[in-house]
């Protein structure tokens, strides 16, 4: 089970480089994606499967390095390439291709690789929460399923939030910007802490307690990023959102920023500690919540159950506690059908002694 859930890492992770490349890769993410190709041959590969099923003449040109293609060599080339090893040669080339496209003069592109990018990334699986330090001394508390990977440079701290949510907080560095990306918006901290969720859906809520966050389009340059953070300081623009404030983005559409209480926001940030709380919230939207945390699947039969209120604290993952209590509290029954499916119905005598065996 561990190998198919990390080739199936790899592969979330490859489908969402091909999707980088097509939307345009900045410098520091061409030099991060020419990190990661290198890592494993099955990063290689991944991205050789998926690309296939992609329009990638202009990927394939761009990073022939990688992606080679068929053509006549000199005997002079042959004789270089015999005296490379194969991760040697996919290295050089990969790099040299990736930042000729950004340079034209072999100068500029030295002096900008003197600085080496650092690659890193992680994970957290289904029902587990984790805290990891960065390089930068930044820390950054990942919550169920979630995949994050980070590119530093001497210029920029780029962070990718892949899947799930995370928790930043942010250690200061004028000189270099920290920016979430996600989808296609960008989170850049203005020297703070802050909440980045990535939903099914694909929607996106930041929440920041500490500082300030600039909202902006993931394929941004650094020049614009600094020139977007030397104006932050303006209070009635909507793409700056400041402690306690929540923003969400929906089909690429940024909502007005809400202020958010100290009660709610202790609420959103339970998962750090392992809890979930519900203060009103609808059975469905509970059992959504839930489901993040384990591999089981709700069926609500009578709809208008899915609306009723739940109100109490919850460990995250622990579905026995929080189903024993609608059993008790609402009178519902609960039952397991196959298939990690548990299916939510109205009490009746023989469902509640099916419940009470669970």
């Amino acid at each position: 089970m561990t190998n198919i859930a990390c080739q199936s890492e790899i592969e979330t992770q490859a489908k969402y480089w091909l999707w980088r490349i097509e939307q345009g890769l900045s410098q520091q993410e061409r030099q991060a994606f020419v990190a990661w190709v290198n890592q494993d041959n099955k990063h290689h590969a991944s991205l050789r499967k998926y690309s296939r099923s992609l329009t990638t003449a202009k990927l394939l040109a761009e990073f022939n390095g990688l992606f080679p293609i068929e053509r006549k060599t000199s005997s002079k080339a042959k004789t270089f390439i015999s005296q490379m090893s194969l991760a040697a040669s996919v290295v050089f080339f990969g790099i040299i291709t990736s930042e000729v496209f950004f340079n034209n003069s072999f100068s500029q592109l030295f002096q900008k690789t003197s600085m080496p990018v650092v690659y890193q990334q992680f994970s957290t699986k289904l029902g587990e929460q984790a805290s990891f330090s960065l390089p930068d001394g930044s820390m950054v508390q990942l919550n169920t399923n979630s995949l994050l990977t980070i590119s530093f440079s001497d210029s920029h701290r780029q962070l990718n939030l892949i899947k799930g949510e995370a928790l930043f907080d942010v250690a200061k560095d004028k000189s270099r910007p920290f920016s979430v990306s996600s989808g296609q918006q960008s989170f850049t901290a203005l020297g703070t802490i802050f909440n980045v969720q990535k939903n099914e859906n694909n929607s996106l809520e930041l929440i920041v307690t500490e500082g300030r966050v600039l909202i902006a389009d993931s394929n941004e340059s650094l020049p614009t990023l600094t020139r977007k953070i030397a104006y932050s300081t303006l209070q009635d623009n909507n793409n700056i959102i400041v402690a306690g404030e929540k923003a969400v983005i929906f089909n690429k559409i940024q909502l007005p920023r809400s202020e958010i209480s100290p009660e709610a926001l202790s609420h959103e940030l339970a998962w750090q500690k392992g809890m979930l709380i519900f203060d009103g919230e609808s059975l469905r939207e509970a059992l959504d919540e839930i489901s993040r945390y384990t591999d089981l699947r709700f069926t609500i039969e009578d709809q208008q159950l899915a609306n009723i209120k739940v109100a109490g604290y919850f460990k995250a993952g622990d579905v026995k506690s929080l189903l024993d209590s609608l059993t008790y509290n609402f009178d519902l029954n609960y039952k397991e059908i196959g298939n990690n499916t548990i299916v939510i119905n109205k009490a009746t005598i023989e469902g509640l002694s099916a419940a009470s065996a669970l």
